[in-house]
């Protein structure tokens, strides 16, 4: 066999062997990978609330979000999170209530993206040195299901009003109960009227949580 042949019959096994390498390498998971799945396996997620744990929970702020939409000229809605929250209530499954639920913002940690945006929006709109918290708080709230309706009172830029948090139970999982919630108002309720009809004056605000028990 001449060296070209040689060579060319080397470089043909060489191409046949790459897909088989591939396909082995696509195969072989990565240690982190198999120990979430094998960790997914051994939660034990139960939608039945009175199956949750019973005592005091505190916000987990690595699972927690909290974003405000409004309209901008009708022609977006455009989001703004919220990046310090806090909070906890207390849990008694043989009556699956939540009591003391207490959550607290930081009016200073607004995130569009825009950090001159965000400024201005923490001083001008929310005065947030003389406002320094954005508070919710409810009494008692029962888990029916997986749909709660959690009647609270929001205080923002220094004025208290009820608000109505609709809520779904995601469920319970070794120390962890899960919500997503929604709610809706009118920030010129609490003082924050500037530029509407502009800037609408209906807010939504999403949030998706996880709480540890304590």
């Amino acid at each position: 066999m001449t060296p070209l042949k040689i060579a060319s019959a080397a470089l043909l096994a060489f191409l046949l062997a790459i897909p088989v390498a591939v396909v082995a390498q696509t195969d072989k998971k990565p240690a982190e990978d198999a120990s979430a799945a094998s960790q997914y396996k051994n939660l034990n997620l139960t939608r039945d609330p009175r199956a949750a744990a019973a005592g005091e929970y505190k916000l987990d702020p690595h699972h927690t979000s909290v974003t405000a939409k409004l309209a901008h000229m009708d022609l977006s809605r455009y989001t703004l999170r919220f990046d310090s929250v806090s909070g906890g209530f207390s849990y008694d499954p043989t009556s699956a209530t939540a009591s003391k639920l207490a959550i607290s913002i930081d009016p200073k940690s607004v995130s569009t993206g825009d950090p001159t945006f965000d400024k201005r929006i923490a001083e001008k709109y929310f005065e947030a040195d003389k406002y320094p918290s954005i508070t919710f708080t409810s009494a008692v709230t029962k888990i029916v299901g997986d749909h709660v309706t959690v009647d609270g009172v929001l205080d923002f830029h220094g004025v208290k009003k009820p608000v109505s948090l609709k809520v779904v139970y995601r469920g319970f999982a070794q120390t962890r109960m899960g919500f997503s919630g929604e709610a809706t108002f009118k920030r010129s309720d609490f003082g924050v009227g500037e530029w509407t009809p502009l800037e609408a004056d209906e807010v939504t605000i999403l949030v998706e949580t996880e709480f540890v028990k304590s």
